[in-house]
């Protein structure tokens, strides 16, 4: 983001702490209650989620030829790597044979050798050695493989689409954000690995507690609130995509600072709310991706937590403290705000009430349901 871009943000963060405010949306908002807990909206959403380009990974995750890695994307495993000519591709992680998977974690790796078999595939996804070919006359290895998915790194992010042989149109996508997000540069940081939360709580139940900070002085009393200000947030929109500013209690500092002496990022924190399932957090020194996925019922959720960093992690105590960080943000999501609003999940199940309410006060919130149900109604009127 450009500086200039920067301190308008922190001007109007900074109006607003002093106003003791937040950015308003129009009107309240509501929502049924039956979209977290019902199967008919559930698979819709699974449905809509798939249907979108999906963003799995930083860049800096396969860094130069013959790296790999591996993603889950709603109960299936994608391969991805990077050839030798210096480009992305992307796999279902399913042997011709068996099914099984051919390939586990990150590395480096030219070939991958399924472990029931040992059918063996290079990081271009064609198939090399088959034992007892004999057995497999109609398997040809010059010609078969593993299926290839649409696949491309864009805005510093690994993208996959799920249906091999459709259009990848990240820059499409992401629309006006496109360049905002890659000029940050937190997929190029380095990356701290990935955390795994599977949770008893609807997709949108977890991804609602990122779209606001004004649970912070009550949930996060010790933690977040402690660095952050409660119920203080710029909201702009891009489409169905988001940013929200948080400020940290020092913005009020800058009251006695001269705005050519700001260094904003002391001062914010940056959410991205990425359609249809993507949080993105940026700080000073962290980079945090969010992939947020429906589970197979309407009460489970999958979140696949990152982190990247742009400090030098050669230095075992830079690196020590970067991981650090990243375990107290993840504690922090998984024993306050998950284990929070499981109660809630439950409550919605038991049908006391028919309809939440968003207030004026959760912009953010409001912009996310609303994307959610134009895409749903767009994608409920086109034909088939």
């Amino acid at each position: 983001m450009q500086h200039d871009q920067l301190i308008d943000l922190t001007r109007r963060a900074l109006k607003l702490a002093r106003d003791k405010t937040t950015d308003l949306a129009p009107t309240q908002h509501h929502v049924d209650a039956r979209e977290y807990t019902a199967s008919e909206p559930h698979e819709r959403d699974r449905a809509m989620v798939l249907a979108s380009p999906q963003l799995v990974g930083y860049v800096s995750e396969l860094p130069t030829p013959g790296s790999y890695c591996t993603k889950t994307v709603m109960g299936r495993s994608i391969l991805l790597t990077r050839t030798a000519d210096g480009s992305v591709q992307a796999f279902d992680n399913v042997c011709l044979h068996r099914q099984s998977q051919v390939a586990s974690g990150c590395g480096v790796a030219r070939r991958f050798t399924c472990p029931y078999h040992a059918w063996t595939y290079d990081n271009t996804g064609r198939l090399v050695t088959v034992p007892g070919r004999e057995g497999f006359p109609d398997v040809t290895p010059k010609s078969d493989g593993l299926t290839e998915l649409p696949a491309t790194e864009f805005a510093g992010f690994l993208w996959v689409a799920m249906e091999p042989g459709t259009e990848l149109d990240v820059a499409a996508h992401l629309g006006p954000l496109a360049d905002e997000l890659d000029s940050w540069g937190i997929g190029r940081w380095s990356p701290l690995g990935e955390k795994v939360l599977d949770s008893p709580i609807n997709w949108k139940l977890a991804i609602d507690t990122f779209a606001e900070n004004y649970h912070f002085a009550t949930v996060h009393q010790q933690t977040f609130a402690t660095i952050a200000r409660s119920n203080c947030t710029v909201f702009d929109a891009y489409g169905p995509h988001h940013r929200l500013i948080f400020p940290l209690n020092t913005i009020l500092d800058l009251d006695e600072k001269a705005e050519d002496q700001w260094v904003p990022l002391n001062n914010l924190v940056v959410i991205y709310a990425l359609f249809p399932n993507i949080v993105i957090s940026v700080t000073i020194a962290n980079g945090e991706l969010f992939r947020v996925y429906p589970g197979d019922r309407p009460g489970r959720s999958i979140t696949v937590h990152q982190n990247s960093t742009p400090l030098d992690m050669s230095d075992d105590s830079v690196a020590a403290g970067a991981q650090a960080v990243f375990e107290y943000a993840h504690a922090t999501v998984r024993d306050e705000d998950y284990r929070l609003v499981e109660s809630l999940q439950a409550n919605l199940e038991s049908g006391a009430r028919q309809r939440l309410v968003f207030g004026r006060n959760e912009p953010g919130l409001q912009h996310r349901h609303l994307a959610w149900q134009r895409a749903l109604t767009l994608a409920d009127s086109t034909p088939c």
